[in-house]
């Protein structure tokens, strides 16, 4: 199997994401499978080698500086350094210049120096698609970009995904949404089938809340959890 540190992020995007912005609240002195109880054991692998490749997280598992710059709760600072980090990471994909590269290009290139082959390359272009569209790097016409809708019969739209394969595992069904206690000064986002996110934001101390409080708070948050279950079981079976 490819070396972690080299191998292109293929964990779900909005894995990453969460769990990003899940430790804006306070990065650990390690980064371990404690950090993100709400993921599978399969998935906390993905999201480990992907930290590594990244260089947000080095080999003895103790968060980087570029963790910690990124990990803060300005969301347009994030992108920024997201995007610095990015475009570093993956500098001979972008040497191909993304206006003009073709889609085959960059598969070829994430298989060629990238460590990643069969499915596991499909799902690392797809991270990648997904990264720079939330940056904001712009790429070529030739790539459909996630979350992009287009024409169907009838006038209705649907949404669909670069490189959307049938044998895609099901790495979304527990990581795309946090399954930690809501506490004081959290916030959960969440990706719309249509398009666009929702943001929740709470400021406040759980064990104040009356029982009407606590039932409406967590029906939200399961709510929340359901929707995204069913967005992903959709997108799998697309």
């Amino acid at each position: 199997m490819a070396d972690e540190s080299k191998a292109a992020v293929y964990v779900s995007w909005l894995t990453l994401k969460n769990s990003i912005e899940g430790l804006v609240q306070g990065i650990p002195n390690q980064i371990d499978r404690s950090t993100f109880p709400g993921l599978s054991g399969g998935v906390q692998s993905q999201l480990f080698a992907a930290l590594k490749f990244l260089g947000l997280m080095d080999d003895d598992d103790k968060p980087t500086p570029e963790l910690h710059a990124l990990a803060v709760s300005d969301e347009s600072k994030r992108k920024e350094k997201l995007k610095e980090i990015i475009q570093s990471r993956y500098a001979s994909i972008f040497a191909l210049d993304l206006m003009k590269a073709t889609p085959q290009q960059v598969a070829n290139k994430l298989g060629d120096e990238y460590g990643v082959s069969g499915d596991t390359k499909d799902k690392a272009m797809r991270f990648f698609l997904h990264a720079v569209q939330y940056v904001g790097i712009p790429i070529s016409r030739f790539f459909k970009l996630p979350g992009a809708a287009t024409s169907s019969n009838g006038g209705k739209s649907k949404r669909r995904t670069s490189n959307r394969t049938k044998t895609q595992q099901q790495d979304t069904e527990e990581s795309d949404g946090s399954n930690a206690p809501l506490t004081s000064g959290t916030s959960r986002i969440v990706q719309l089938k249509s398009g666009g996110t929702l943001r929740l934001a709470a400021s406040l101390d759980l064990f104040q809340l009356s029982p009407a409080d606590r039932t409406f708070v967590f029906g939200l948050i399961d709510k929340l959890d359901a929707y995204e279950k069913e967005a992903a079981a959709e997108e799998d079976a697309k």
